[in-house]
């Protein structure tokens, strides 16, 4: 864009900015403070896509991260608006990177106009997904009146993040990834601190089923999980023995905000991940033992203060890690929820019942509605969509590991340990949806697709590798 026209776009946003703001602050006054609300959030919207427009759209995907490892409210919650449907953060994430990538390709001239995304996961695997998706919940609308516009939507809208992946680099990925991952462990380092201090949690899903408190979230374990395997990819390359025992103190500070999670399914997928990781770049294992006499201190000192600040915690840890399923209340839940979702799934194994059909079981007394969501997403898509929408998604999946892997094998050092940490992550999340609520929640779904389309960031002049980039993708056709 032309700097002229730019600045006269930004002034004229700026100018609608205040006057909305002006009349937000009316609003707020006579005391509707939603619609105040509404209202300003309205001028905000505006600034932040002539922002975006004039800088880069890339900044969505590290919001993407930072809203779930360092906001300091829960983002699990709608925003306090009233337009008809409940909007999350992560909805406007989405929508800028598509209202600023549309402003900016009608803007721009011809040879200055944003790339489109280019993925396998675009093109024909998302058409087929979607055409299931939407036949799923259109039909949940006519039968039970579900909102269209509803978790299930979201997982195909939030693919629209790809016009925000599609203009970071490699180089750029990597640098923001690591710093906003280490930021985020050294915030949950100190909530998980002040929590163990004044016998507080960061989440409602307080108490243990196998005895003892949650500290942290045990959604921030996937992601605690995704910092450890950075600061040990780090130290494949790291020559200064400074950074080195900043990417080691790194992964000790995200080991433990993950004990402080107590998230058993994650504890078993890093305990996979760790050693994988050290056998596909030997040389993070040999750096790792060079450099661990500097940490040493530390870890002794750690293992003499953690226990007397809070004596719970390596008992809460072993029972936690040995708790056998038979006994655990949690594991039993589970498993009804999942009896009761399934006599849905063989009612309609093929198409579905649609979403929005309520699922209610008993246990222990009690009467439960899991919403077909009975902490499996799989299970919730195939009692919605039946198995079109079931091995759609799976195939979205599987075609998602194979352009990974492509890429992966001609990539260089940096491309290759960002494919290594983003299908370990994605792998987590992945383990995670069986076991917990993780794809239904929009802010956790939209980091999923994140992971789902940060390959496209690793190019490389090989044709093998680049075979993803030549074929179009869905969006690209459509937008084109």
């Amino acid at each position: 864009m032309h700097e002229d026209a730019l600045r006269r776009l930004l002034t004229m946003w700026v100018a609608a900015a205040l006057a909305a703001a002006s009349a937000a602050l009316g609003v707020l006054v006579t005391h509707a403070r939603a619609e105040g609300l509404t209202t300003a959030l309205v001028p905000v919207a505006l600034v932040a896509i002539g922002w975006l427009i004039a800088s880069n759209r890339a900044v969505l995907v590290f919001a993407a991260f930072g809203l779930c490892l360092l906001a300091p409210l829960p983002v699990a919650d709608p925003l306090p608006v009233h337009v008809g449907i409940q909007v999350y953060p992560s909805d406007l994430l989405v929508l800028l990177a598509l209202v600023s990538w549309a402003a900016a390709w009608l803007l721009n001239p011809e040879t200055a106009r944003p790339s489109l995304p280019r993925a396998q996961v675009l093109g024909w695997p998302l058409v087929l997904f979607a055409a299931a998706l939407l036949a799923a919940i259109i039909r949940g609308h006519e039968r039970y009146g579900e909102s269209l516009f509803s978790v299930p939507l979201r997982f195909l809208v939030y693919a629209g993040i790809a016009f925000a992946v599609c203009d970071l680099k490699l180089s750029d990925a990597y640098r923001w990834i690591v710093a906003v991952f280490y930021a985020g462990t050294v915030w949950q380092v100190g909530v998980a601190i002040y929590g163990y201090a004044t016998g507080t949690s960061a989440t409602n899903q307080i108490i243990l089923s196998t005895g003892g408190e949650r500290v942290l979230a045990g959604s921030t374990a996937m992601f605690m999980a995704g910092a450890l395997l950075l600061a040990l990819l780090n130290l494949e390359t790291e020559r200064s023995a400074r950074k080195a025992a900043l990417h080691l103190l790194m992964a000790a500070l995200a080991t433990f905000s993950l004990v402080s999670t107590f998230q058993r399914t994650t504890f078993a997928v890093a305990s996979i991940l760790v050693p994988l990781s050290l056998l596909v770049f030997r040389r993070v294992g040999l750096r790792t033992v060079a450099f661990l006499p500097l940490l040493a201190p530390f870890v002794v000192l750690a293992a003499l203060l953690v226990p007397k600040a809070d004596p719970s915690l390596l008992p809460t840890f072993a029972d936690r890690v040995t708790a056998s399923p038979s006994t655990d209340a949690t594991a039993r839940w589970r498993l009804e929820a999942y009896a009761a979702v399934w006599a849905q799934v063989r009612e309609s194994p093929l198409t579905g019942a649609g979403f929005g059909l309520p699922v209610t079981f008993v246990s222990n007394d009690i009467r439960y509605n899991v919403a077909q969501d009975p902490h499996n997403q799989f299970l919730y898509l195939w009692a919605g969509g039946g198995l079109l929408l079931f091995g759609s998604f799976v195939l979205l999946l599987i075609v998602f590991l194979l352009e990974a892997l492509a890429r992966f094998r001609a990539a260089t050092t940096e491309g290759r340990h960002l494919i290594f940490w983003v299908v370990s992550l994605w792998f987590v999340f992945v383990v995670n949806s069986l076991t917990g609520i993780i794809l239904t929640q929009p802010s956790l779904l939209l980091v999923f697709w994140v992971l789902m389309l940060l390959p496209m960031t690793v190019r490389s002049e090989k044709r093998v590798a680049t075979r993803p980039d030549r074929a179009p993708s869905a969006i690209a056709r459509v937008v084109g």
